[in-house]
């Protein structure tokens, strides 16, 4: 035997409306972004950033740093950033690490690189500053990063190439 439902008008407009809720809800808060250039640079800008802020004293190797910046990447990007085995060297990063300095970074856009949508190409350099402020001399290298973003703004791709600094600024 089958029950008798029976939805009045009211009962019925109250459903409708909550399942309309529901629907804008979800798609308001789902994975649809309308990303500009300008949110991929600014993704880009915090990336390089954290990506090239170290802390020799305590990070095993400059991995470290990237690994920091997963909460920026895709799930799949994020697991495969695995840190090597040795250690990090060079007379810069244990000189940093004998005065327990820390990298502060500075950030631009390559615009000298042709981009995509969703591609962003930045210039990354850094000082070594101890935690009493004294600033140490660095070797003037700059790392230059192409990112890539899926549609979400979520890195899907990134590489760099450490070289000295450039002279020109973007303007």
């Amino acid at each position: 035997m089958r029950p008798n439902i029976r939805i009045t008008f009211p009962a019925f407009a109250i459903i409708a409306v909550l399942a309309g809720l529901t629907f804008l809800t979800v798609y308001a808060f789902s994975d649809h972004d309308d990303m500009t250039q300008a949110d991929y640079e600014t993704a880009a800008l915090e990336a390089a950033k954290v990506m090239t802020t170290w802390q020799p004293a305590e990070d095993f190797n400059r991995t470290a740093a990237e690994q920091r910046a997963r909460y920026l990447m895709t799930d799949e990007l994020a697991a495969n950033i695995i840190a090597p085995e040795r250690p990090a060297t060079g007379t810069e990063w244990n000189t940093a690490a004998d005065a327990e300095a820390t990298s502060r970074p500075s950030v631009e856009i390559n615009n000298y690189t042709e981009s995509r949508d969703g591609t962003v190409s930045v210039f990354a350099t850094w000082e070594w500053v101890t935690t009493n402020g004294e600033v140490i001399t660095n070797e003037d290298d700059e790392r230059i990063y192409h990112f890539a973003f899926n549609d979400h703004g979520k890195l899907v791709d990134y590489t760099y190439e450490t070289t000295p600094q450039h002279q020109a600024t973007n303007q």
